[in-house]
């Protein structure tokens, strides 16, 4: 008779910085793990300690003000104890999540030592990229060691699309056999070193459940209404995803290299079924798609807008869109998507030097197609958001100058200018350390909003950090002077500076 295993579903708590606007919604990943372990018989639940702790503010750096957004030790033991579980599995999607990874895994073997806890997510597989390159290039000046993995109360860590290998592990935990083939597996074998298993690519993502979103507090979620996309039209928010993979190699971005450069997506039917059923389960008033290319297939979205018709809800992208996909028939793919309830499309621009998207991002991007999509949105109905990012090794002080100036007569209805945050398992990761660009002590937390590496122009991280505020303050205030209407439509008739910074 086939054994069972207690899992617990770990998010865990959040670092933050004073007075950012700090998002949280479902963790989507754990949500599709739940429901093939509980198929298999196992019993699961899931905490996320941030949003079970989210008025708890702990100050960790009074010299940076970043705090610890979460549940207390004494809580997160106690949460342990009741369930007793036999693995932790434990979500690091960002490396700034890792120290609380590290807390609740110290937390859980101090309650029962024989709990196996196992890590994953984006940072954990963005690391192990860094290691394997590290070994390859003795000059890189990279760590020789798994850096997010080195914890002596880390057992196991599992990279890539883990859904089924992590259902194999919990099988092989429970059942007592042999888990060492399990792809994506981790495990160390000796001081910095490891076997690692090569992850698993799930070319049918039709395989994946419905999240088991009946398993976290889905009103919490919605009373915080923080979700990916800054200022939506409901606060009862549901977050989807129809696809995995990037065709596109840009140097900052890790999902080439976690989820592969051929996009997959889910079937119409597949994705409708999740729709149709949250929507009515949870009386949701908006849906968010936070692909990384929903509109790489103009077929399948095309597909997808059919249905979304019959939902009758709005809807966004809060990722950024590629620019330059289908121009022939670009005008006609923003229609289909305004007339299904897109209400805003956010498109990824970055630079609006040439220069800077061809050798220093790799981004395939002409840039005298960014105001001409900008152009056909907004002629099909939709709000235009942008991304921008400044601070690139190697870009000059002139060049970011000219990529706000160039935002700033683009058109859009509103822009996200973000600081370059490098990426573990990125290309612009990998020159900060073999360039030693950091800022001094300045390479530990990643966030749109901090400066790590030094820019041209500025003499510290403060700085530019305010720079890069004012031009976000500035650029947004266009709006609220060119159309005053729509600017009380998308952020509200009372928006001042400090909330409108704060919805970018």
């Amino acid at each position: 008779m086939k054994k069972k295993a207690r899992v617990l579903l770990v998010a865990p708590n959040l670092l933050v910085n004073e007075g950012e606007l700090n998002r949280i919604e479902p963790p989507l990943g754990l949500l599709l793990f739940a429901p093939l372990l509980i198929k298999n018989g196992h019993v699961v639940k899931i905490h996320d300690y941030a949003l079970e702790g989210w008025d708890i503010h702990k100050l960790i750096d009074p010299v940076n003000k970043r705090y610890l957004k979460g549940q207390a030790d004494d809580y997160i033991a106690n949460s342990i104890l009741d369930f007793s579980p036999d693995i932790v599995a434990i979500s690091v999607l960002y490396s700034s999540l890792i120290d609380s990874a590290k807390d609740v895994a110290r937390i859980a073997k101090k309650v029962n030592k024989k709990i196996i806890v196992i890590v994953g997510g984006n940072c954990i597989s963005n690391s192990v990229v860094d290691y394997k390159y590290a070994l390859r290039d003795k000059n890189s000046n990279l760590p020789d060691y798994i850096t997010h993995y080195e914890d002596e109360n880390f057992d196991y860590a599992m990279t890539g699309e883990a859904e089924y290998p992590f259902l194999k592990f919990v099988d092989g935990i429970a059942d007592n056999i042999d888990i060492s083939k399990i792809p994506g597996l981790i495990k160390k074998i000796g001081k910095k070193k490891y076997s690692i298993n090569p992850p698993e690519v799930l070319q049918d993502l039709d395989l994946l459940p419905r999240p088991a979103r009946h398993l976290v507090d889905m009103e919490a979620y919605f009373k915080i209404g923080h979700f990916h996309s800054s200022k939506p039209r409901s606060k009862r928010v549901l977050s989807v995803m129809c696809s995995r993979g990037c065709p596109e190699k840009c140097t900052f971005c890790t999902t080439p290299e976690v989820y592969g450069q051929l996009t997959r997506w889910r079937s119409t039917n597949h994705i409708m079924d999740e729709i149709t059923n949250d929507v009515k389960d949870f009386k949701i008033g908006e849906i968010q798609f936070n692909d990384d290319t929903i509109t790489v297939n103009k077929k399948n979205l095309f597909a997808l807008c059919k249905g979304l018709e019959k939902v009758g809800l709005p809807w966004c992208t809060p990722n950024g869109t590629k620019v330059n996909y289908h121009l022939r028939d670009q005008l006609n793919m923003y229609k289909a998507m305004a007339d299904s309830g897109c209400y805003q499309i956010t498109l990824a621009c970055e630079s609006g030097v040439q220069r800077v998207l061809d050798k220093i991002i790799n981004k395939r991007l002409p840039l005298e197609t960014i105001i001409p999509a900008i152009e056909n949105a907004k002629k099909a109905g939709l709000l235009v958001h942008t991304f921008w990012i400044l601070g690139f090794p190697g870009e000059t002080y002139e060049e970011m100058q000219k990529t706000i100036d160039f935002a700033l007569n683009c058109g859009a209805d509103s822009f996200s200018f973000s600081i370059l945050a490098p990426l573990p398992g990125t290309p612009i990761y990998r020159q900060a350390y073999k360039e030693n660009l950091w800022w001094e002590g300045r390479e530990s937390f990643n966030s749109l909003r901090t400066s790590l590496v030094k820019v041209d122009g500025f003499t510290g991280p403060k700085e530019f950090e305010k720079f890069v505020y004012d031009t976000n303050i500035k650029a947004n205030l266009l709006l609220k002077k060119s159309d005053p209407e729509k600017f009380k439509w998308k952020y509200g008739a009372d928006s001042d500076e400090t909330s409108l910074m704060k919805q970018t």
